[in-house]
């Protein structure tokens, strides 16, 4: 389940329809029960990411640089490759869009989406 629904993701990233890329990331969240606290972390990161993109979208930019530091403080805690995904990738472009922003700059470009050979347990 959660491997398809990374898949959906995936497509809705990479057509920066940020806010409904988030929405399917809640339903992976779900999966996790509450005492799955690393997982439930790391996908929280990404659905913050989705939103502070899509905030940015919507011309909301305090907003969205705020949001773009909490999920980039909670995604450093996790694993580079996260469950397939390739979260170094992801890292390296939130820290370019975070200094543009800091520098009242735009963001030049949305990090891509990438899955990685897909690991059933992280």
């Amino acid at each position: 389940m959660e491997e398809l629904l990374l898949l959906k993701v995936q497509e809705l990233w990479n057509k920066e329809l940020f806010y409904q890329a988030h929405e399917v990331l809640e339903d992976i969240w779900k999966l996790f029960p509450k005492n799955d606290k690393y997982n439930r972390n790391c996908y929280q990161g990404l659905i913050r990411l989705a939103i502070a993109y899509n905030h940015y979208q919507k011309g909301n930019l305090q907003s969205s640089l705020r949001v773009l530091k909490m999920s980039y403080e909670q995604l450093l805690s996790c694993d580079k490759n996260f469950r397939g995904i390739d979260l170094q990738r992801i890292i390296t472009y939130l820290e370019k869009n975070i200094q543009s922003m800091e520098n009242d700059n735009n963001i030049l470009e949305f990090p891509e989406f990438v899955l990685n050979t897909y690991k059933e347990k992280a």
